[in-house]
C-alpha cells in the first residue's frame, strides 16, 4: 500500500511533532469528536468552486451566479447554519462584482486532487520507498488551476481571511508551491508558471465597484468549437519560447475586499520543493523523535488539552478517549464540480444539476 503524505502532514510535522503524532494517519490518526469547519469560510470555498467551474465559465453571469447561490444554500444547510445565509449571499454577490474587474484567467480544473512520487534525497533519480518497498506519495488538493491569455498555467489558492495576509508569507507559502510540483509530477511536461493567492476578506464594507469601472478583458474557457480546454493542454510553442525570465516577479491588485497576488515561480524553486518533501518524508519514517514545539499556535491547537496533560506528567489517555476519535481512513469530502473527467463541450453538464 502507498505511504501517502498530505499537505496537513507536512504542516503539522514542521509546526509541532507532538501535534503531528496525534493527528497523522500514519501515527495515532485522531481528530476532535466535535471537529467542524468554520461555517462561513467553508461555504465561501464551496461557492468559489462553483463560481470557477470551467463548464459554466462562458455562461451568462446571471446564470452562473444562480448556481453559486445554490451552492451557498446547500453548504449552509449541510452545516445547519441558516443564520449565516444573508452574510454569505452578500459576500458572493460582492465577490462577483469585484472579481469581474480583476479576473484575467480562465479556470481549467477546480478542487482537483494531484499526487507525485516523492524523490529519494539520497538518490534523486529514484522514488522514495518505505522499508517494505511501498512508494511514498505526496498528495494535495488544488483549489483552482487557471490559464491566462498567454497560455501560461497557474495554481490558485483561495484564502478566506479576516484581514489581508502579508506578502512575505505568500512568497514563502510552501504548500501552494508544493501543489505546483505535484501537478507537474502528475502531468509530465506541463509547466506551472507560478502561484496566485486569491484572498477574500470577510470583514469591512461589502460595497460594489462603481457602475462605469473598467472590466478586465475576459479570458474565455471554451474554444470557438465549444469543445473547451483539455488536460493536458500544453502551452503553445510560441508562448513557451517567448516567455522572459521573470522568476520572482510579483503582481498584486486589490479590488474591494478581494486581493489577488500573482507570484512567478522559477523552475529551480518548484523542483526544490520536491527534494524538501523527500527530506521530510525520510524524517517521518521509522521512529522519529516526538516532542512539542511551544509557540503562539498552541492556543489554537486541537490537542492543547492532551499536550498539557503530558507536560504536567499526567495520563492523557482518558481525555483522548473522551474527546477524540479516529480520523476517517478515506477522504469523506463531497466531490466538487470540475473534479471529474466529464467533457466541457456543448451539452456537457455536471451531474445532480
Amino acid at each position: 500500500m502507498d505511504y501517502r503524505i498530505t499537505e496537513d502532514d507536512r504542516v503539522r510535522f514542521k509546526r509541532c511533532r507532538r501535534q503531528w503524532d496525534f493527528a497523522s494517519s500514519h501515527r495515532r490518526g485522531l481528530e476532535p469528536v466535535s471537529a467542524v469547519d468554520r461555517v462561513l469560510p467553508a461555504a465561501l470555498k464551496d461557492a468559489l468552486a462553483v463560481y470557477y467551474y470551467p463548464g459554466t465559465w462562458d455562461w451568462q453571469p446571471e446564470m452562473r451566479q444562480s448556481l453559486v447561490h445554490k451552492a451557498v444554500v446547500r453548504a449552509l444547510d449541510d452545516a445547519d447554519a441558516p443564520e449565516a445565509l444573508p452574510t454569505a449571499m452578500a459576500l458572493v454577490d460582492a465577490y462577483d462584482a469585484w472579481a469581474s474587474t480583476i479576473d484575467d484567467f480562465a479556470p481549467v480544473k477546480i478542487g482537483y486532487d494531484v499526487q507525485g512520487l516523492v524523490p529519494d534525497p539520497r538518490d534523486p533519480g529514484r522514488g522514495l520507498t518505505t522499508p517494505d518497498g511501498s512508494p511514498v506519495i505526496y498528495t494535495c488538493r488544488i483549489d483552482l488551476l487557471a490559464v491566462d491569455a498567454g497560455d501560461e498555467y497557474w495554481v490558485v489558492r483561495h484564502q478566506i481571511l479576516d484581514e489581508w495576509q502579508e506578502l512575505e508569507p505568500l512568497i514563502g507559502d510552501e504548500a501552494t508551491l508544493a501543489s505546483c510540483w505535484a501537478w507537474e509530477q502528475e502531468y509530465l511536461g506541463m509547466e506551472i508558471s507560478g502561484t496566485i493567492h486569491n484572498q477574500v476578506r470577510t470583514t469591512g464594507a461589502l460595497d460594489h465597484p462603481i457602475a462605469d469601472a473598467p472590466a478586465r478583458s475576459r479570458v474565455h474557457q471554451s474554444e470557438a468549437s465549444g469543445g473547451g480546454r483539455a488536460i493536458p493542454q500544453h502551452r503553445r510553442l510560441s508562448a513557451r519560447t517567448s516567455r522572459s525570465d521573470e522568476s520572482g516577479h510579483i503582481e498584486q491588485s486589490t479590488a474591494g475586499f478581494v486581493r489577488r497576488t500573482r507570484i512567478r515561480r522559477s523552475r529551480a524553486e518548484i523542483a526544490a520543493v520536491g527534494a524538501l518533501i523527500g527530506a521530510e518524508a525520510v524524517q517521518m519514517g521509522g521512529e522519529p523523535a516526538i516532542y512539542p514545539t511551544f509557540a503562539a499556535h498552541c492556543q489554537a491547537c486541537e490537542f492543547l488539552g492532551p499536550c498539557q496533560a503530558i507536560v504536567q506528567g499526567t495520563d492523557p489517555e482518558p481525555l483522548l478517549a473522551a474527546k477524540f476519535r479516529l480520523r476517517p481512513a478515506d477522504d469523506q469530502r463531497k466531490p466538487r464540480l470540475g473534479q471529474a473527467t466529464w467533457g466541457f463541450g456543448r451539452g456537457a453538464a455536471p451531474p445532480q444539476w
